[in-house]
């Protein structure tokens, strides 16, 4: 047999092999559609849910790098949705696979998370190679019963959205609590090094550098005063010694029995009108002790008194120059060790800083926690909200069955074309001039048509019938079994 080269050798073809492959034919599609009728139905439920940014969205929750982003946040409650437990137990709540008591634990749920499944929707934008926030969630559920597939997919849709609300009040309070220990420890630490800085100004408080001006100028005022004092004293001196000596042309003083009288009668008429303790009287005493001891000039006692105050004077003045003696010296040291002094001081001024920047980012970050969990507590964060809940399906999804059943009959019809071609070449007959030419390489010298007998033609008839038959009887089965399905 050559090959079918032609439409009409093609048509010649079917009708010679008609009956196999009609009924090669409708076997193989009622089997196709009978398996295709046997799987499940399958009935599909979405839920929407649409991830509101916060109200506040410029500075503050951006500040915020310790917590977790919303993408990580939600593949998180993902996997808590469709942890082993949660979904065991979503199996047990809802009955699902009831229809196949066979299958095992670890079966229902990898058929629970092939049938239910999230996708992330990303947000438009965003930071290149950074990964893309997400702007919403559908939540496909696919189950066997309408009701199931819709009750479903809103209660995964309500479990992501209190799971979602409870972990970012949970991460938010253990964000805050962590901040706030934290923030304590770095403000205690700035405190101790403040405190040593403070006790170190108190134990050196001349030594001080912004001190250098004002000791140069006690230093210089104290120098000056020391110079008057010094004049002072000197002229105090000769005064004294002036008063002490006499001049020339002054009145004789008295003899010394002679004041000692003098000074008894004073003395007397003093303890008469006075106490016992009044400066006068004691210094009468002191006096007349002296005259006696012989340590005292006889002076008169107007002389006695100008000596007597100018000497108060002279020890006044030389306190205060012991005074001046010893605080110089202090002042030149206090000078001399400025510098190692403000070393000292610019070590602690780094240690406060080096300590004060983490500090001050702590500040920061817990006062953007606190400022998220304020607007997350007034609505005002971060939501969640449901665009489109999931309604129960009117109809069930066909694509499965559909493809089950066209490649079924796409097959049936191919093993049924693959019978006749094998018939054909079981017996190989050159029935036209063309297959001669192509199988023998001469032309026919004369070509002679077929004429059919009566009985050939009532063969012929019989067999189209009977093809037409089979694939009626195998259209009324599929249309049957079709019709059984749907109901």
């Amino acid at each position: 047999m050559g090959p079918i080269v032609g439409v009409k050798e093609f048509t010649g073809m079917l009708r010679r092999r008609g009956p196999l492959m009609a009924f090669v034919a409708a076997v193989g599609i009622y089997l196709a559609m009978a398996h295709a009728m046997s799987l499940p139905r399958a009935y599909e439920a979405v839920t929407v849910i649409q991830i509101q940014p916060t109200l506040l969205s410029g500075a503050p929750a951006a500040t915020v790098q310790a917590e977790p982003d919303t993408a990580n946040r939600l593949r998180l409650i993902e996997q808590r949705l469709m942890a082993r437990d949660n979904v065991l137990d979503m199996i047990r709540r809802y009955d699902l696979f009831d229809d196949a008591p066979e299958l095992s634990d670890d079966e229902r749920i990898a058929q629970f998370r092939q049938d239910a499944r999230i996708d992330f929707v990303p947000a438009v934008g965003g930071v290149p190679g950074a990964e893309r926030e997400i702007s919403a969630m559908m939540i496909t559920v696919r189950t066997a019963r309408p009701d199931d597939a819709a009750n479903l997919a809103n209660d995964m849709a309500d479990q992501i959205m209190s799971g979602n609300q409870a972990g970012q009040a949970r991460r938010l309070n253990e964000l805050i609590a962590t901040l706030e220990v934290d923030e304590q420890q770095a403000t205690a630490a700035v405190d101790d090094v403040e405190a040593q800085l403070s006790a170190f100004r108190s134990l050196n408080p001349d030594r001080l550098p912004e001190n250098l001006d004002s000791l140069t100028a006690e230093r210089s005022r104290l120098q000056d005063q020391r110079s008057a004092l010094l004049l002072t004293l000197q002229s105090l001196e000769r005064e004294r010694l002036a008063l002490e000596v006499g001049t020339p042309g002054d009145t004789p003083p008295a003899s010394l029995s002679q004041q000692l009288r003098n000074l008894e009668v004073d003395l007397a008429q003093a303890r008469r009108t006075l106490p016992a303790e009044h400066p006068e009287v004691l210094r009468l005493t002191r006096q007349i002790e002296m005259l006696r001891d012989g340590t005292e000039q006889a002076l008169p006692q107007s002389l006695s008194r100008q000596v007597e105050l100018i000497r108060e004077q002279e020890a006044t003045l030389s306190a205060e120059r012991a005074r001046i003696d010893r605080r110089l010296p202090e002042i030149e040291a206090a000078i001399a060790a400025m510098p190692d002094i403000a070393l000292e001081l610019a070590d602690y001024q780094r240690r406060i800083n080096a300590l004060d920047l983490p500090r001050a980012a702590l500040a920061e970050r817990l006062a953007a926690a606190q400022l998220e969990q304020r607007l997350a507590s007034g609505n005002y964060g971060e939501r969640m909200v449901v665009l489109e809940r999931a309604t129960i399906p009117e109809h069930p999804l066909s694509s499965g069955r559909r493809r089950v059943a066209v490649l079924g009959a796409a097959m049936a019809v191919a093993m049924a074309l693959a019978a006749g071609f094998a018939l054909e070449l079981a017996r190989p007959v050159l029935r036209t001039p063309a297959q001669v030419r192509k199988a023998l390489g001469v032309e026919p010298i004369a070509v002679a048509p077929y004429r059919p007998t009566p009985r050939a033609q009532v063969m012929a008839r019989v067999q189209d019938v009977t093809a037409l038959g089979i694939l009626a009887f195998g259209a009324m089965a599929v249309i049957i079994l079709i019709l059984q399905g749907a109901g």
